[in-house]
């Protein structure tokens, strides 16, 4: 496999002037729409050139205050459909937990025009794809269907966001009602370590803070409400004037706008909506809290207070929290993972609108750790050893690029970009965010993260919890010291029907006729090259001028179905060996000189192939291919990497006995295969078997089967 590197570079090279002759079709201009009456032009920008990323796009304003985004994108004949509200889980109120979430389920179930659940059928049926989200901050609503089914989905939504109260019955309220009760059921009360955000959000935030309770709502608030509150709520968050509609792909312009007129440009705006008020969150001491679950692996979490989404501080916090818990080169990758202590630890540093929350979680291996307390001095080490050593530019330059080369890759597709433009707009009004997003981390220096760090986190309150098998509770880091509050709920009265004040849209056309498809779109599939190597791998790849970035999979003909009954678990063994170090560089020195690439490589195996996927920002790719070429050639296979890979293996078949998704999925394997066959097993492989395996038995896979006369190569490249 020595040939690799050449033969692709120069592959890559051809694709490139290939494309230099075939781009010309998306460079026609075309004259500028004539706006419908009720429709005003905010701005049009192009893509700026000094950027190393940035998305045109034109905004516009209906009269009713919808803000509508277009970006052109006509790499592939699809359109994608995004309408966010400014509202989740943050807009609730006391005892009216979980009505964000509910709304999403109920704008699923039929508008006054559209029947029950005939958003999943018109848009499959139309071979698309659909869904929706809701966090603290905004619900969202998505599409992504064939550029000539675009005037049916603006008919759907706009459907939804101006005619959905008179389709909410009583009846359909308690179904879904008892729908999300059981999801709460099955994600969050059942779930292993299920209530951890939940139980860390009450103590974090202020009792009445609408970060101290989850997105998905307490069971207690959706049992004492009726359909009318839902009412309610939806008439106060989901008027056009607090949403945005962003639409990506290929499509007529002017058509759109029409459209997009004719069916939003009728619904009555909405009440005011205001920025929301940011509550102070402070902690005056640590607040130890412990909970006994059905787990395998004790976990140890600790959380601190910090800033809110684009404060000043949020870079330099990001750039801190990959420098502490991100990666091999972190110090707590050194201090708990390498040495066996932890089976994972990682520090995060999760933003929304209102406050922000720097994270550090570590999962306990009880082969080696007798309580969590040893591990919460570990950390706490760590956070000195980290302020006495700081950090170095060289870090900071590093990290940096980590996180720009992962905001870069976010953007590689339509449905990327379209995300994107939608939260900038949602979140801080201006959608030609990308630039000085990237600019922010750009401009952090070692003295900011080390600031930031003196100033959030070094000996400063946190919340500190414990999560640990039942039966457990002498392993928890320290005995509680905080308790949760009685919930103190206002007294209910339940919302009248003559409350609500609805909003009727006046058309002048038949909203219930369903638009028809337009004409079917041209599919000019990419140019697609071949060769091949002169060691026999054979290499496919096409163009793809989104962003300029680079992905390459190598596959291997050999995964769990070339394992016997006695080596189940030896194929994702020795991929996961893969990832570790070589014969010239440790496993933290290929972590460091991937991340100041910007570039990542992982090995994996599945039921029938290994594969290597390299991801890399172009400019960097020749030396990510030698760091590529360094792992695939010349792998350590070290006892100490076996030692630990293994012992986290079994950790993590001991922790996936405990979830019910993971057993079901064993279960109807074995009943789909039966039990002889090897890939009736999970690929991750069974306790005795893989407690069996050898650093031979390793060496003997890669030997026999990572081999280029049974490799192949897709390549994907700008």
């Amino acid at each position: 496999m020595k040939s690799v590197k050449t033969p692709l570079i120069v592959a890559i090279l051809m694709l490139t002037l290939t494309a230099c002759q075939t781009s010309s079709i998306n460079s026609a201009t075309t004259a500028e729409p004539e706006l419908p009456a009720g429709i005003t032009l905010v701005e049009s920008v192009a893509k700026h050139p000094d950027q190393k990323v940035s998305i045109a796009y034109k905004k516009y304003q209906l009269d009713n205050g919808l803000t509508v985004i277009l970006h052109e994108d006509r790499s592939d004949p699809l359109v994608h459909v995004d309408v966010t509200y400014h509202v989740g889980s943050g807009r609730e109120e006391v005892g009216k937990s979980g009505f964000a979430h509910f709304f999403e389920h109920m704008m699923f179930q039929g508008s006054e025009h559209v029947a029950d659940e005939q958003h999943f059928k018109v848009i499959t049926e139309a071979g698309g794809t659909l869904n929706g989200t809701t966090n603290a901050d905004r619900t969202n609503y998505f599409e992504t269907v064939p550029s000539n089914q675009l005037e049916k989905i603006l008919w759907l939504e706009s459907d939804r966001m101006g005619f959905l109260l008179d389709a909410v019955t009583q009846e359909k309220f308690e179904v879904q009602r008892e729908t999300v009760k059981n999801e709460r059921g099955q994600r969050v009360d059942n779930q292993p370590y299920g209530l951890l955000s939940e139980r860390v959000g009450e103590a974090l935030y202020p009792e009445g803070h609408p970060y101290s309770w989850s997105t998905i709502g307490y069971i207690e608030d959706l049992d004492r409400v009726n359909v009318n509150d839902l009412k309610k709520f939806f008439l106060r968050w989901y008027g056009p004037n607090n949403a945005v509609l962003t639409i990506g792909g290929v499509f007529d312009e002017q058509q759109t706008l029409e459209w997009i007129n004719k069916y939003f440009g009728p619904i009555p705006r909405g009440p005011q909506v205001d920025k929301p008020q940011k509550p102070a969150v402070t902690l005056d001491k640590d607040r130890y809290i412990s909970l006994e679950d059905n787990v395998a692996l004790p976990l140890l979490y600790m959380a601190w207070p910090t800033v809110s989404l684009f404060h000043e501080d949020e870079a330099p916090l990001d750039v801190l929290m990959f420098a502490l818990g991100f990666g091999e080169t972190s110090l707590l990758y050194k201090n708990m993972v390498k040495n066996g202590l932890a089976v994972q630890a990682r520090a995060n540093h999760g933003c929304a609108e209102l406050a922000c929350t720097f994270t550090v979680l570590a999962l306990a291996n009880p082969a080696k750790v007798k309580n969590l307390a040893e591990l919460e001095q570990i950390a706490r080490d760590s956070l000195q050893e980290f302020e006495t050593r700081g950090v170095t530019q060289d870090d900071v330059e590093r990290v940096k690029m980590n996180i720009i080369s992962r905001k870069i890759f976010g953007l590689e597709s339509v449905a990327g970009k379209v995300s994107q433009l939608a939260a900038y707009q949602t979140f801080t009004g201006n959608p030609d965010f990308t630039g000085a997003d990237v600019a922010r981390y750009d401009k952090v220096t070692a003295e900011d993260v080390m600031r930031v760090y003196d100033k959030y986190i070094f000996g400063k309150p946190a919340v500190i919890m414990s999560v640990v098998p039942e039966g457990q509770k002498q392993i928890i880091a320290a005995q509680d010291t905080w308790s949760c509050y009685q919930r103190d709920l206002p007294d209910y009265t339940a919302t009248a029907e003559s409350e609500l004040e609805y909003r009727r849209a006046t058309d002048n056309f038949d909203r219930s006729v369903m638009p028809g498809a337009g004409e079917n779109p041209m599919v000019t599939l990419p140019a697609i090259w071949r060769a091949t190597m002169d060691n026999g791998i054979k290499i496919l790849g096409a163009l793809n001028e989104e962003t300029p970035t680079v992905a390459i999979s190598l596959r291997i003909e050999a995964g769990q179905r070339n394992e016997s009954l006695q080596q189940l678990g030896l194929a994702s063994l020795t991929a996961a060996m893969m990832n570790e170090s070589t014969q010239k560089s440790s496993n933290e020195e290929l972590s460091d000189r991937l991340q100041k690439l910007g570039s990542s490589i992982q090995f994996g195996a599945d039921n029938n192939y290994t594969s290597m996927t390299l991801r890399s920002l172009s400019e960097n790719l020749d030396e990510t291919l030698d760091i590529a070429l360094e792992k695939l050639l010349l792998p350590a296979f070290s006892e100490a990497d076996f030692a630990r890979v293994k012992s986290r293996t079994l950790q993590v078949i001991e922790q996936s006995k405990k979830d019910p998704a993971s057993t079901a999925a064993v279960v109807y394997q074995k009943l789909l295969m039966g039990d002889n066959n090897s890939i009736a097993y999970a690929n991750i492989g069974v306790a005795e078997t893989v407690q069996a395996l050898t650093l031979d038995d390793v060496r003997a896979f890669y030997s026999n089967y990572y081999s280029p006369a049974i490799s192949s190569m897709i390549v994907v490249s700008d």
